[in-house]
């Protein structure tokens, strides 16, 4: 390789580009749609109705309801402090906060378009499941091992919440928020676009076949471990795995990078940090680590 021949390609690496952008847009843009729709609901009544049933209800409801909010883990985190103030148990809310980081109706929709319905109900399978497994087992944890000690119960329980109505829809509040949504995402999603086309162009499909070999538990560790610098946004990533997976990353090793990426990054950590101790948040990235590999194990 040249430096002419780098020069040369530039007009098929832009190309590359241009197509996976129409190919991907028209989802992204009904993901935040749809997204921005939802947040006009009276989303924390909604929440707290579902979780305050018996355990593994509230656990399974907390799942559904986390993979369908549009709201990011910074919309979500003083939803599920206010919850917790209100009396709610912590396990559902652990569950709610784990799907709703892993899954939302943007991530879906543009998953759906961008690799194809088979992926989209894995990570949908898999994020229940996770979510679920994770908020039984905290069940059976000590609180003061989760819950930061400074977080105080409100007296009047869930009255403040009951009470509440939901959003009046204005258009023009709708329209600015979607563009907002718009700009944020598309700015990743250009990233891992440009970046999933350099893989398919520069990086021989040998390289990337010997690492994600379909099936080998060590190609799906590495997949996972490589979630965490990588996954910058959902947007983003599902470009930059179809490359990754058109030059031989198998499918397991696909689902496991979708799992470990969105969790582990330092914002939707920090986040989280407001509300849960250091050690629970340790335990909880490794055992997101174990459940992707034994995942895309299964899925392969």
């Amino acid at each position: 390789m040249t430096l002419q021949w780098f020069i040369d390609s530039i007009p098929i690496l832009l190309m590359t580009c241009w197509d996976y952008l129409i190919q991907i847009l028209p989802y992204l843009l009904i993901g935040i749609l749809i997204g921005e729709l939802l947040k006009f609901t009276s989303w924390t009544k909604i929440v707290y109705k579902w979780v305050s049933k018996s355990p593994f209800i509230s656990v399974v409801s907390a799942s559904i309801i986390g993979m369908v909010s549009p709201l990011c883990t910074y919309g979500t985190i003083p939803v599920v402090i206010e919850l917790y103030k209100s009396g709610v148990s912590v396990a559902p809310l652990i569950t709610f906060l784990s799907a709703s980081s892993l899954m939302n109706p943007q991530l879906f929709i543009m998953t759906l378009g961008g690799i194809g319905v088979e992926m989209a109900v894995a990570r949908i399978i898999a994020v229940f499941i996770f979510s679920v497994i994770i908020g039984m087992l905290t069940y059976f944890l000590p609180k003061k091992y989760i819950v930061k000690k400074n977080i105080e119960i409100y007296e009047n329980g869930g009255t403040n919440i009951s009470s509440r109505g939901k959003k009046i829809f204005i258009v023009k509040q709708y329209l600015l928020n979607c563009f907002e949504q718009l700009k944020n995402v598309g700015f990743y999603l250009l990233i891992g676009i440009l970046l999933g086309a350099i893989i398919q162009l520069y990086i021989p499909s040998k390289w990337v076949l010997d690492s994600f070999q379909a099936g080998r538990i060590q190609s799906i560790l590495f997949a996972a471990l490589l979630g965490i610098p990588m996954y910058a946004c959902g947007g983003g990533a599902i470009p930059l795995v179809r490359s990754m997976m058109d030059q031989g990353m198998g499918n397991g090793a696909a689902l496991a990078f979708f799992i470990v990426g969105p969790a582990t990054r330092p914002t939707p950590l920090s986040a989280m940090a407001a509300l849960f101790t250091p050690l629970f948040l340790v335990g909880y990235c490794v055992f997101l680590l174990i459940s992707s590999i034994i995942m895309g194990l299964v899925y392969v």
